[in-house]
């Protein structure tokens, strides 16, 4: 069998992320590939590599049972907030903000719409690369999020088991 390797980058560090895309500081290129790099094996078939599209977002809860699990996840990351005991304050501010943040995503349909609008994006996405480069198609959609399903190191490992 054929290994062929990717290698994914991920910015690990989301306040350096937006310093960046904002212009109030920019990581050298080197910092950027060295954040979190990530090296996934994919098993091909002989004839023609896969090619995959991975698409990266915070995400967002797709249900209301979800929103604890997601505001954790925020609350304890040390990118968005360096507190002390973050491992203790974040699930309690996470447990405190969730009935409100239910709230708001059941006024808006139960549940965030990033997933949904990812797929349908990476989709036609997939669609168009099929149709502009054969010679590195099939491509197959991913997505990963960082602090909702599915999570980027999900995404990963289900990569790793083609």
């Amino acid at each position: 069998m054929q290994f062929n390797r990717m290698a994914f980058s991920v910015f690990s560090n989301v306040s350096r992320l937006i310093k960046f895309c904002f212009g109030t500081s920019s990581p050298s290129f080197s910092e950027v590939l060295r954040l979190n790099t990530r090296h996934v094996h994919v098993r091909t078939d002989e004839t023609r590599p896969k090619t995959g599209v991975l698409m990266l977002n915070m995400g967002g809860p797709s249900t209301t049972d979800e929103v604890y699990d997601f505001l954790r996840r925020i609350f304890t990351d040390k990118d968005i907030m360096d507190i002390p005991l973050a491992s203790v304050l974040g699930p309690w501010i996470a447990r405190q903000r969730t009935p409100k943040v239910k709230e708001r995503y059941v006024e808006i349909g139960g549940g965030s719409p990033i997933l949904k609008w990812t797929l349908i994006q990476g989709n036609q996405m997939v669609e168009r690369l099929d149709a502009m480069s054969s010679n590195s198609a099939p491509h197959k959609l991913y997505i990963g999020f960082r602090y909702a399903n599915p999570l980027i190191e999900d995404t990963l490992d289900q990569i790793e088991k083609l």
